[in-house]
């Protein structure tokens, strides 16, 4: 490390003047999207299994939690516990989990790394295990083996894994476990890959007997001993009832536009089911599976007056379920387009919520609305800001923006969105979004009176054909390579006559404040200037005005383009020669202004050589991946610490937008410790208030949330870059 680090001080003391150490910035390091900070707990995303026990303790199991919190334990409502080695190479969550008074069941898959994890505690190459992890009741984060349990290799623990089904590892769909119950004598397991519920005797993990059922999903036990299962058949799913020998005592075949996707048996006999279709509710049964009626409001997060208003009973997704002894009912909501949707809260016997907890962002990043610098919006969801609250308190989750039954071709469903800008255009709000490696740029616009929080479905660019998937989507798409798509009628639909072909594939798409669209491309920047607003309140661009700009001398590659609007200036950041980045998707070190973008020949304000440790490399390379433009900084987003700033996770760099000085750093990891890394090629996003303070925000996956600094710039800067 001491060799690297100097041959970057070399490197950067012989190019450059700007002081390679900067000092943190007083700011308030806080966060929003996440119940808790992350230091050291955390809500994790996406949930897809729940167990409650009689006294109310809640287990959770998700397939994918980033920062390895894929199974945590709540009581009264407060997470107490994290179950970890759960994630990790080869060995990660599962959909379901349920405990006895001994134990605690984690449904898990295992790999081998494409081979390479060899011994007895992973599958054979190229097939996968999905299996049940067994769990010590009073400490989960402690095994409980057994005789021939799996495990013991890398982060797994010894003997206490049994692999239930063996298969492919490319093979279609979600096979495996889909449910899991238990009593203190057995473990039932729905395993949907061979149709089957297997029963074991929950303290020798041994098979006692398995029953056949066609498409099983999650499954619960009522006090007699009787089997409640979800069957998920296309079109005509059903309830089934079993009797302890596993004979089929009653079928309810649901409505054809329900979606069963958990169920849970109270005490009293009383069944729950959740519905993740239209309805958005639970369902309620007698033993006889007689209907009792439901709870919640009927179509959930979207139902009128305000589609996509978060409230109580507005369920989005209800994919766990589960009731205590006292009759209070837990759900854990996870609707998102992409990750990020821990919704878990409790409701008493009254209905009245008791208490709720969240984690709602994944591989997210967050933009203010220029218009209301209180509405705060991510891919999908909508949150309202108060300043004035307690630092992780200051804010509310308010609105769902996804309507999939309204418009099923908003890309957002389709294209794994991650980022968004927002713009005002004309005073009219405008939410831009792409993925991760902004391969699309999808657009979006708002009627607060008939679509409430929706975000409307409007244009679409792509920088490439999109290949053939299973739902069809885009059913219209020109054989061109790019293309956009531009809502002519404002319905939201991808009508046959709304396409263009577009020439260039391009790079990194990035919206500015008057809605222009900028893109790097081999050689060149490209511009698409914003047109007009249709009369169905449809934003256009005006395709025949493009133009493009030959790159500065001061770039071999352009990689990040930024554009402010009000001050005819260009803000690039790339490569010259040896000075490049070091992974894939970072920046570049050189970044550089440029005067008269548009209205004349780009003039070279200033430029300089950003400082990254020279040899670091892949997702752990010390290095710039994306900036942002706010009042008078640019906030430079690390993806982990430079040594010499005495910073080990990501962080941001500050810097003068007059003549390039550095400021100082903006660092969380004292407050909330550690980060992820940063995986979107645009992982900053900054806002200058009114009041002239900077809301700064950062990415951050590993924990579900995103970081937010709050900084009052004070003192000039430090020192100036050479020309």
């Amino acid at each position: 490390m001491a060799t690297k680090l100097m041959v970057c001080l070399v490197l950067a003391m012989g190019m450059m003047s700007t002081s390679l150490f900067a000092a943190d910035l007083p700011c308030e390091v806080s966060w929003v999207a996440n119940s808790l900070s992350g230091k050291p707990g955390w809500i994790q995303q996406d949930i897809e299994g729940i167990a409650v026990t009689a006294d109310g303790t809640v287990f959770t199991n998700v397939p994918w939690d980033e920062g390895g919190n894929n199974v945590e334990q709540f009581v009264a409502g407060q997470l107490v516990r994290a179950a970890r080695h759960t994630h990790g190479w080869g060995y990660e969550g599962g959909v379901a989990v349920a405990a006895n008074s001994r134990y605690v069941f984690i449904a898990q898959k295992s790999e081998n790394e494409g081979g390479g994890l060899k011994g007895p505690s992973w599958p054979p190459k190229g097939m996968l295990w999905s299996g049940v992890s067994r769990r010590r009741r009073d400490d989960i984060s402690k095994p409980a083996p057994f005789e021939g349990g799996r495990g013991g290799d890398g982060d797994t623990l010894k003997g206490a894994f049994l692999p239930i089904v063996e298969f492919p590892e490319k093979t279609p769909g979600n096979p495996g476990i889909s449910g899991l119950a238990a009593s203190d004598t057995q473990l039932y397991v729905a395993c949907s890959s061979d149709n089957t519920i297997k029963i074991y005797d929950a303290e020798t993990l041994k098979l006692e007997t398995s029953w056949e059922l066609a498409d099983p999903g999650k499954l619960s036990l009522d006090p007699a001993g009787e089997i409640y299962v979800i069957q998920r058949k296309p079109g005509a799913p059903a309830i089934v009832k079993l009797s302890a020998d596993g004979q089929v005592i009653k079928t309810l075949v649901m409505p054809t536009d329900s979606v069963p996707l958990d169920i849970c048996v109270a005490v009293t006999g009383k069944v729950l089911v959740s519905d993740g279709g239209p309805a958005q509710q639970i369902s309620m049964f007698d033993a006889e599976l007689k209907p009792t009626g439901t709870m919640g409001v009927a179509g959930g997060v979207m139902a009128l007056p305000t589609p996509g208003a978060f409230g109580d009973l507005r369920f989005n997704k209800p994919k766990g379920i589960g009731i205590d002894a006292q009759g209070n009912v837990y759900v854990a909501s996870s609707g998102s387009v992409a990750g990020g949707s821990t919704v878990l809260e409790c409701y008493g016997p009254d209905l009245k919520l008791r208490w709720r907890q969240m984690g709602l962002t994944f591989v997210d990043l967050v933009d203010l609305d220029p218009g209301d610098e209180t509405a705060l919006y991510s891919k999908d969801k909508r949150f309202t800001l108060d300043y004035s609250q307690p630092i992780g308190q200051q804010w509310t989750y308010t609105g769902y923006t996804v309507n999939a039954l309204k418009y099923p071709d908003d890309p957002r469903l389709h294209t794994g969105p991650t980022h968004v800008w927002v713009r005002r255009v004309g005073g009219q709000p405008l939410l831009f979004v792409t993925d991760m490696t902004s391969e699309f740029l999808s657009v979006y616009r708002y009627d607060r009176v008939k679509d409430g929080y929706t975000a409307i479905p409007a244009a679409l660019f792509s920088r490439h054909h999109v290949k053939a998937r299973e739902d069809g989507w885009p059913a219209n798409q020109p054989a061109a390579d790019a293309w956009a798509w531009i809502d002519a009628n404002g319905n939201g639909r991808m009508d046959a006559d709304e396409f263009i072909a577009r020439p260039g594939a391009g790079g990194i798409f990035w919206p500015d404040a008057n809605g222009g669209i900028w893109q790097e491309r081999a050689g060149a920047i490209a511009y698409l200037p914003f047109d007009k607003f249709t009369d169905a309140g449809t934003p256009t661009w005006a395709m025949a005005k493009a133009r493009t700009l030959p790159n500065p001398a001061e770039f071999t590659a352009v990689r990040r383009v930024h554009y402010q609007p009000e001050l005819d200036l260009l803000v690039l950041a790339g490569n010259n020669g040896t000075q490049h980045n070091q992974h894939w998707k970072p920046m570049g070190p050189i970044l550089a202004t440029y005067d008269h973008a548009l209205s004349g020949t780009p003039t070279l304000r200033w430029k300089t050589l950003l400082p990254y440790e020279v040899g670091s490399s892949g997702h752990e390379s010390k290095e710039p991946i994306s900036f942002d433009v706010a009042g008078d900084y640019v906030f430079v987003a690390y993806t982990r610490g430079l040594a010499v700033d005495h910073v080990k996770f990501a962080y941001i760099k500050v810097y003068s937008l007059a003549d390039g000085a550095l400021v100082g750093n903006l660092i969380s990891e004292h407050d909330l410790g550690e980060c992820g890394l940063l995986d979107l090629v645009d992982s900053v996003r900054a806002v200058r208030r009114g009041n002239g303070e900077y809301v700064v925000f950062l990415e951050d996956d590993m924990k579900a949330k995103v970081i937010m600094f709050r900084w009052q710039p004070a003192g000039a800067a430090v020192d100036k870059p050479a020309n």
